[in-house]
């Protein structure tokens, strides 16, 4: 009998991709969703994980080092970690979507990782009906959070496998994409990102010029017109900005408290932080929460 069933069933043969993400573990070090409404229409952000996004609402014009991209509602990003991102928001829209931080281990395959699912670009989009919709499985997965439901871990590790093979056919069947080289490097984005890349390790703590001056090889008045230059700020506003920003993102996803999110941020107290907070934002924390309520955070140990 075996013999006659064989005949109508075709063998199924391992291929180099399949080969090569079973090689892999994806390892999840965020998740969830992020929403904002028409507070601040202007982002710049930096992260060592690759991230990736899927918008379910509101547009986005997201800006790299080789090029624009539009994100609107049903595309999906994957933005390669410890770059320089600026996220120019539709004022006065509501724009969420939902994300994963995550890293591949072993870690020394992440370039080659990748290469496969989005080239040689800084972040690739794929617009919406390119791909399967996927956002009923992100809201799916949300809900299951909300619930504590077990397995959770397991489910976002196989969509990310799952994303992972329908990017790197996208990649495949888009000559253009995969052989696009990176745009010249640019040294000024170079030294900004080492810049942010030491602010974001030291926002629980005073961040003295002179240190990071220190640690980029240049003087001070070559790092004020360095963030002038790149951000149009100054290095002190956008370390004070940037304090906001992760406070206002530690209120939104992690319930804290305004003195513990002043504690981590490296305010010197709760009432520093929503002094700084209603100078930028327009309202207490307290306030802006109540109108921008926000999704928890999912950070696995």
């Amino acid at each position: 009998m075996w013999n006659n069933i064989s005949c109508y069933v075709k063998k199924v043969n391992e291929d180099a991709l399949s080969v090569y993400l079973d090689q892999l573990t994806f390892c999840v070090n965020g998740y969830g969703r992020f929403s904002q409404q028409g507070i601040s229409s202007f982002n710049q952000f930096f992260s060592d994980d690759i991230e990736l996004i899927l918008v379910a609402r509101g547009h986005s014009v997201l800006h790299t080092n080789d090029g624009e991209y539009q994100l609107a509602p049903g595309s999906l990003a994957v933005l390669r970690p410890f770059q320089i991102y600026t996220a120019i928001c539709q004022p006065g829209e509501k724009l969420y979507y939902y994300y994963i931080h995550f890293g591949v281990s072993p870690s020394h395959l992440t370039d080659t990782y990748l290469s496969h699912i989005a080239g040689q670009c800084d972040a690739l989009v794929v617009p919406s009906g390119q791909l399967p919709d996927f956002l009923p499985a992100f809201r799916s997965m949300l809900e299951d959070w909300r619930q504590d439901a077990p397995g959770l871990m397991t489910l976002i590790r196989s969509h990310l496998s799952l994303l992972s093979v329908h990017l790197a056919r996208q990649l495949a069947s888009d000559p253009a994409v995969a052989d696009s080289e990176h745009a010249d490097s640019n040294p000024d984005l170079q030294v900004a990102s080492q810049a942010l890349h030491y602010i974001a390790g030291h926002l629980n703590a005073p961040i003295l010029q002179e240190d990071l001056c220190r640690e980029l090889g240049i003087s001070t008045s070559a790092l004020y017109k360095l963030f002038r230059r790149v951000f149009h700020v100054s290095p002190s506003e956008y370390i004070a900005k940037t304090r906001l920003r992760q406070a206002e993102i530690l209120l939104r996803s992690t319930g804290c408290t305004i003195a513990e999110a002043a504690e981590a941020c490296g305010f010197c107290s709760a009432s520093h932080l929503s002094r700084q907070f209603k100078v930028i934002y327009g309202l207490s924390p307290s306030a802006y929460l109540r109108r921008n309520p926000g999704e928890k955070e999912i950070r696995p140990d």
